[in-house]
Formats: C-alpha cells, structure tokens, sequence
C-alpha cells in the first residue's frame, strides 16, 4: 500500500490549483496543507490518519501556469506531476491528473481553500483532505 502511495503523492499534487478565494485573478500557484486522508483496499479494510501514515505528502504546491504540482512528504522527499485538466466551475476549481496507471482529481473551493482529492490505483483508493492559500 505505501508504494502506490508515492504514486498517490505525485497525484495529489496536481489537487491544489484553486482557492482564489479573494481575487478571480487566478493566482498562480497554490500551497495545501494535506490534514487528514482515507485509504482503503478492495477487500474493505480502511485506514484515516494523517498524510504521512499512508506515505501521501504533507504538503502539495499546485503551480497552475506550468500545469505541474509538487509535492512534499514528511522527510523532505519531493516530487512533481503534471495537472492534465483545470475546469473552473463557479466557485470550484477542479483539477485532474494521471501519473502512469493511476487517476487523481481534486476539487478546491475558492471561498473556503477547502480541498478533496481522490487518487485511484490498482486496487487501493484513496481521499484526502486539507486547506490551501493563494500565493
């Protein structure tokens, strides 16, 4: 399960382009803090803890002109991923992403930063949960 989550760390960083919140100027980059994530495997079995217990990175630094997220886990491992699709819909910015035979999408609420993204691999799905600003 931790190895698809390096995968998943890559993923999630194309989550973070949104929070806008004070300004549709669109900033941009965005930085998120990755507060809580849900992992599960096919057979049921879930695990909620923090990032770094399911090796998903602490922090993503979403860079929405290059289209690329970066990503940081406890530790200093970094890493990068392209964003393949940015929708803005209202107040929501959606972003999606593959990295090899993995899936992610990520919704940011430009008025609360609020962010949810999901990463889906072979067998093993992931949610994850945290708060962005604008910079």
């Amino acid at each position: 399960m931790k190895s698809s989550l390096n995968m998943i760390t890559a993923v999630m960083l194309s989550t973070a382009s949104a929070g806008l919140a004070a300004s549709e100027q669109s900033s941009s980059s965005m930085l998120c803090a990755v507060t809580s994530t849900l992992s599960c495997d096919p057979v049921g079995e879930c695990f909620i803890g923090p990032a770094s217990a399911v090796n998903m990175p602490t922090f993503l630094n979403f860079h929405l002109d290059e289209k690329v997220v970066e990503s940081a886990r406890k530790g200093g491992d970094r890493r990068t991923s392209k964003i393949v699709s940015v929708s803005n819909q209202g107040d929501a910015l959606i972003l999606l992403g593959d990295e090899g035979t993995n899936g992610w999408s990520a919704t940011i609420h430009k008025s609360s930063g609020n962010l949810t993204g999901s990463v889906a691999t072979d067998g093993i799905g992931y949610l994850i949960f945290g708060s962005c600003l604008p910079y």
